[in-house]
């Protein structure tokens, strides 16, 4: 039930009657597993909407795309809303990664991850910027794909991803609306230019229970 909720419709309704009948369960055991998909956050209760489907955002782990696409659907709207945004220099943890030449800088972006309003994650983005760029950047696009294929003229055409698990901490907390611990899905990107160097870093950290992956996969002969 949990993978279909995930994989399902948005708003979709869901009646106890329909769901005995469906699961071949007892009534109890409906309620039971309602209860803790609400806690969830799959589902949502309210004595006037009744029992429907959250949704969860779906994640097309071997496609790239901006935060926009996100969803795969026109009518789900996910959407990164700036937090703040600032020339950092060069760290040289992110000058390693991204594999800068001497005198590039960084412009780091911070942003939350909204889903139809609903705050999903948080966003850090350090964008790589040629010397011959301007420090003081106005920043009209948080999404890393965009600014820099809009703003800097850089096409984007690859990534290398890497998911795993963290906790929340106070900043996650207070801004997703999850427990401070609670568990959350990292992913980290990094985006490649048309050759092969990195132009920006990546970071997404996202509320476990209401992000799902999808991927296609084929098997050799």
């Amino acid at each position: 039930m949990r993978s279909t909720l995930q994989n399902g419709c948005v708003d979709q309704s869901l009646v106890e009657g329909e769901l005995t009948d469906a699961l071949s369960a007892s009534r109890n055991t409906v309620r039971a597993v309602l209860q803790q998909l609400a806690k969830e956050g799959l589902i949502t209760r309210s004595p006037k909407r009744g029992t429907r489907s959250a949704g969860a955002l779906m994640l097309r782990i071997n496609s790239l795309s901006p935060v926009k696409e996100f969803g795969g659907d026109a009518s789900i709207r996910t959407e990164l809303r700036t937090l703040e945004y600032r020339t950092i220099g060069c760290l040289r943890m992110v000058r390693e990664r991204l594999r800068l030449p001497p005198g590039w800088t960084v412009l780091m972006i911070e942003s939350l991850l909204v889903q139809d309003d609903q705050p999903m994650g948080i966003s850090v983005s350090y964008i790589a910027l040629h010397p011959d760029q301007p420090r003081n950047l106005q920043v009209d696009e948080p999404d890393a794909i965009l600014f820099l294929e809009r703003q800097l003229d850089v096409r984007i055409v690859g990534s290398r991803a890497t998911i795993g698990a963290t906790a929340a901490d106070e900043q996650s907390a207070a801004l997703v609306g999850v427990e401070l611990g609670a568990p959350m899905i990292f992913l980290e990107d990094i985006l490649e230019d048309e050759t092969g160097q990195p132009r920006a870093l990546s970071q997404f950290r996202m509320r476990s229970d209401r992000i799902a992956f999808t991927a296609s996969a084929s098997r050799s002969a």
